[in-house]
């Protein structure tokens, strides 16, 4: 058996995310595995699975053909692609179930990641609002003070100033 070497590209072209979690299509399927799209239609119809794994792994959904007619598909999820994909046999079918392997744990890789970002970013901007907002609290707290204080100073600054006029006066 060959190894199949696949970039970044090919993950994207036989995995894609959907609503943040990896998925694959009937399509797809077909294409790689040299399988008729209506015989992988088929074989989707005849799992024999639990209506909630179905439920939960599959999605009906349409394309249009080459003619523009409206056609069945599937969307998939990394388990409804393992259970539908056991019962494919042969060397090519071998090398393209790792191959849509890899790419699943490909995916949710790029997405464990962006989700990382997300976080990171998300704790430092909090962490950076979080500063501002004690700087803003503590200026206005000391803004406050300045307030009650100035005046006081003030009258004492005159004072001082008066008393000091006063005594170069008498010198």
């Amino acid at each position: 058996m060959t190894d199949l070497i696949l970039t970044e590209d090919d993950y994207r072209e036989l995995v894609k995310c959907d609503d943040g979690k990896p998925t694959t299509d009937s399509l797809r399927i077909a294409e790689r595995f040299g399988k008729r799209h209506d015989r992988v239609l088929r074989a989707i119809d005849n799992l024999k699975c639990s209506k909630k794994f179905r439920l939960t792994n599959f999605g009906e959904s349409s394309y249009f053909n080459e003619q523009g007619k409206e056609q069945r598909m599937f969307t998939m999820t990394k388990d409804g692609y393992m259970f539908l994909v056991m019962g494919f046999t042969g060397e090519k079918a071998a090398i393209w179930k790792e191959a849509f392997i890899d790419a699943f744990n490909w995916m949710t890789k790029e997405l464990q990641n962006r989700s990382l970002s997300y976080e990171h970013l998300r704790n430092h901007l909090m962490l950076e609002y979080q500063q501002e907002h004690g700087i803003a609290s503590f200026a206005g707290k000391t803004l406050r003070r300045w307030q009650i204080k100035k005046p006081g100073l003030e009258g004492k600054i005159l004072a001082i100033q008066h008393d000091g006029q006063h005594t170069l006066q008498l010198n």
